[in-house]
């Protein structure tokens, strides 16, 4: 399909204006775009007969990881403190109200996949007093990582649970884990914002259209792209290299022992560090572009290799009918990028500038990419990719709570989809960069370790 450049034609064409036309043009030139982002011809409702309806192609990523691995599958998991006296029997009504609110948290899943909606679904509230605990905070963290690793039933449901940890009498920690294929983190925001206005009594407008409307409307688009994009995939994934970590057989894997699929280990470096990269680069460089080529750098630096391939994360919601949407929108992209002996971190710098431009230009779902792109599977093994790099958007802070003060509780989470991520999120002047390893293919120790490498990388790198 011929796309329409004539907006970005238009604002490129400023020659003779002054500066305030100019300023004019680019206003009526973002306008023109977010009407464009907002037309009538994006995501409509579908019937719904109480029939089964199509997974999207994130949910089927999901759905089939999880035959092979339960932990292949991590949970996203929420966290907000609260100052001030909590009304539980408010919480539990604002709770299920959400629950409500979002069909897909009323949903479940077939062995096909399709997706069942449901009329009402419970909404599963625990209440746990660690106040009289030696370290009540501490308690309260210990317990919520425990919970983070359990495994919804995706055939029954409910697929997310509200524990709420009382550390001191008016002091409370919210604690929500719900399973990957029913939200992702960029979920999180809009459903604790719904939780705070629904709590406070505040009134939220209804919802035009749900997560099962996406998943029709996504399918066909994606059907149209396929066939074009494909190529560049078989192409890009040629001779592509074999896995990077040797570690435990699939029959042997952390959740089949009962354990922790992972460990993580995070260390926070100043945005300084961050722009000096980016400066190293013969063009413009993002932070996403420089901290994504140092990871490469360090994993070439592991395993000996110069050939690699990690997973980066590219995010369908993309429309604005989307925004208030809760589901899971997050598509995986195989980025494949030759590290060349002799060549600098700037000429790496433009390899994955470029590579990644390649991927995101070529977007297919990862679960048709895997079937249809010729992959090699191997049992036990994440397909194209073990490793992945994140960037995350600085987390905005938690909405307002109706007679409490609410911050953001932090969490850690160690559940590991693959061998090894990197997670860079930035926080005001910092970047907080964490490791997650398997602990089928990493000890606890050596996870810990690699923060403190890649600091001692990060400043060595010119």
């Amino acid at each position: 399909m011929k796309q329409d450049f004539s907006a970005i034609k238009d604002f490129g064409d400023n020659r003779g204006m002054t500066v305030p036309e100019q300023a004019d043009k680019r206003r009526a030139l973002v306008a023109k775009l977010l009407a464009r982002k907002a037309a009538p011809q994006g995501v409509t409702p579908v019937p719904r007969d109480g029939g089964p309806l199509p997974c999207s192609h994130e949910q089927r990523r999901i759905w089939l990881a999880q035959q092979s691995d339960p932990a292949a599958a991590p949970n996203v998991t929420l966290g907000v403190a609260l100052s001030g006296r909590l009304d539980l029997a408010r919480l539990a009504e604002a709770f299920a109200a959400l629950i409500r609110r979002h069909e897909v948290f009323r949903t479940t899943y077939t062995e096909t996949p399709e997706q069942v909606v449901h009329g009402a679904l419970p909404a599963p509230l625990e209440y746990l007093d660690v106040g009289d605990m030696p370290r009540p905070e501490h308690a309260a963290l210990d317990l919520a990582l425990a919970r983070s690793g359990e495994r919804f039933p995706v055939g029954h449901g409910p697929l997310l649970r509200l524990t709420v940890f009382r550390v001191a009498p008016e002091e409370h920690r919210l604690f929500l884990v719900c399973h990957h294929i029913a939200a992702d983190g960029g979920s999180l925001g809009v459903v604790a914002d719904d939780l705070a206005a629904l709590y406070s009594g505040l009134p939220r407008p209804d919802l035009p259209i749900q997560y099962a409307d996406y998943a029709a409307w996504s399918t066909q688009r994606a059907e149209t792209r396929i066939a074009e994009r494909l190529p560049y995939w078989h192409d890009l994934l040629s001779g592509a290299p074999a896995p990077l970590f040797e570690g435990l057989t699939a029959g042997e894997t952390a959740s089949a022992r009962g354990r922790r699929a992972g460990a993580t280990a995070a260390i926070r470096v100043g945005r300084e560090t961050v722009d000096r990269l980016r400066r190293l680069g013969d063009g413009p460089t993002t932070p996403f572009v420089a901290l994504c080529a140092a990871y490469l750098t360090l994993l070439q630096r592991m395993t000996g290799r110069r050939d690699l391939v990690t997973g980066i994360v590219s995010a369908s919601r993309t429309r604005r009918e989307l925004e208030p949407v809760v589901g899971t929108f997050v598509n995986m992209l195989p980025l494949r990028v030759a590290l060349p002996a002799g060549q600098g971190f700037p000429a790496l710098l433009t390899r994955v500038r470029e590579a990644a431009a390649g991927a995101l230009a070529n977007e297919i779902p990862f679960d048709t990419l895997v079937s249809r792109a010729g992959v090699a599977r191997i049992p036990g093994v994440h397909p194209v990719f073990q490793t992945s790099f994140i960037h995350r958007d600085d987390p905005k802070p938690p909405a307002t709570w109706e007679g409490l003060e609410a911050r953001v509780w932090d969490h850690e989470v160690d559940d590991a989809a693959l061998d090894l991520m990197l997670t860079a999120t930035p926080r005001g002047d910092e970047y907080e960069l964490a490791f997650t390893g398997k602990l089928d293919r990493f000890s606890a120790g050596q996870v810990k370790e690699l923060p403190v490498v890649f600091r001692e990388l990060l400043e060595e790198l010119r």
